[in-house]
Formats: structure tokens, sequence, C-alpha cells
């Protein structure tokens, strides 16, 4: 399985020092992420699961080199993974879809300016405004939306068209690894199941991985090929969805599943 390591994360740390009163003298430490490793394999859906503070969308911000690691190392196909290093393409290799569709997009710029911008930025495309409103028009098709929304802003759009042409956007720098942060928890759930099902489709076309980092479980069991529980910045357990599902090896883990039941059967006697 080794050579079908996409992404594997070693020993990765993110530790963040504070003075807690204006008196202190030494540095209090939060342990944001602490000691986490994990592979991802290639054509894999890795859900990422725990409650809110447990590190998840710090973890993803490593991956992506939006903050720095405190220690540790992070691997993209067996290469180290460096956002520095200018003669590799990892940003083109990695993107991410994030969980609000209208904050994660410019309002002051049109769709096709905010879909060709990574092409553009990364020499796939020029930057005429012809060429970046044909490629925009050809990305909207892909994840089903007219070509004329290519000319509207995002206030102009619904939530689950504006998280479409995230999607679109992600896709224009054709990645091998997408980071899929609670991308469906902001939209009603028949908006949900479309943009998930269109997410399927995807990467069942494309091949890609996916990270998926979320709170509903039962999205992971329909989706994720394995799980990883995160707890205070920790990894609990990293186990086959089946298999977490069936018998969770950590407490941790057995409290989250029955968190789920109990929320199922309350909603059900309600």
């Amino acid at each position: 399985m080794e050579n079908n390591v996409i992404l594997s994360v070693s020993g990765v740390s993110k530790h963040y020092k504070y003075y807690k009163t204006l008196f202190d003298i030494k540095k209090n430490v939060i342990k944001a992420v602490d000691g986490v490793s994990f592979d991802v394999y290639k054509d894999e859906i890795f859900a990422v699961v725990g409650e809110t503070g447990c590190g998840k969308s710090t973890l993803s911000k490593l991956i992506l080199g939006l903050t720095e690691k405190t220690s540790g190392k992070i691997y993209f196909k067996g290469e180290l993974l460096d956002y520095k290093n200018k003669k590799k393409d990892f940003r083109k290799k990695i993107q991410i879809l994030f969980q609000d569709p209208y904050s994660s997009l410019n309002p002051k710029k049109k769709i096709y300016k905010i879909i060709s911008y990574p092409a553009v930025r990364n020499g796939i495309i020029k930057n005429k405004k012809k060429d970046r409103i044909e490629f925009a028009a050809e990305r909207l098709k892909v994840v089903g939306l007219p070509e004329t929304i290519a000319l509207s802003y995002p206030h102009m759009l619904s939530g689950g068209q504006r998280q479409r042409v995230g999607i679109a956007r992600c896709l224009s720098v054709r990645p091998e690894l997408l980071i899929l942060d609670e991308p469906v928890s902001a939209l009603d759930v028949s908006v949900s199941a479309q943009i998930l099902n269109l997410l399927m489709d995807l990467k069942n076309e494309t091949g890609m991985s996916y990270i998926f980092i979320t709170h509903d479980l039962k999205l992971v069991r329909h989706l994720a090929d394995r799980v990883c529980v995160m707890y205070g910045g920790k990894i609990m357990e990293i186990a086959e969805t089946d298999d977490f599902f069936k018998n969770p090896s950590h407490p941790y883990s057995k409290s989250l599943l029955e968190s789920m039941s109990f929320l199922t059967s309350t909603r059900r006697n309600l």
C-alpha cells in the first residue's frame, strides 16, 4: 500500500504559546495538533471527525501550508511538502473546499475571475478576459451550472450555486487531493445531497483523493473509506469505516457513536 500513498503526515504538531495574564513570566501552551501521523491513499475518502476544537481545521491548514508547523513533516507522493519550493506545484495538487460558500468567495469579483484566478496564477491560461470567461464557462458546465453565471457576482447566487462555484475553482488546477472542510454544513438537506452527489461523481471521474472533515457521522458512514478520530489535538483511532461503526476501539470513538444514536432516537420521539 506504500506506493499508493498520496499524502503522509508524520509526527506533525502545532503549538501556540500565550500569556494568561500580563504578569505571567512563563508562557502557556495550547497543543492544537499534537504529534499526528497518518497516510491518505490514492482514490480514497479519508474522514477526519471529532468535536469542535479538536484540531481538525488546524490540521487542514498545516497540510495547505497556511499555518507553520511546530514540528513534524508532511509528504505528498513521497516528496517533502514545501510550498516555498517554486519548482514544485504543490498548490496545484492540493486544494480545499471551505465550509461557508459565501465568505470563501470574493464578493467584489465576478464568478469568471474567481474560478479562473488559480489557473492564471499557475500559468494554465493567459490573463485575458476572453480566455478567463471561456475557461470559467467550461468549469461551470462540469459542476452543473449555466455559463451565464460566469458574469454574475457571488451575492446573486444561492448557497448551493456558490458551493458549486467553489468546487469549480478547486477543479481549475486539476488537483489530486481535495480537502473538504464541512462542505455541506451551511446548506439545507436537499442542496447538501446535490453537492455530495456532485463531489462523488467528480471523484469517480478524476480519481481524486478526499480528506473529509466533518461532524456528521451519518455522512462518514455513507461516504468514507476510513475514519480518523481526533480529540484534544491527538488521533484517538484510525479504522476502516465498517470496523469503526461496528467495533470502535477507543472509548472516545464509542462516545461519539453513542451520541449519534442518542440524537437519532431523540429526533424519532419528537
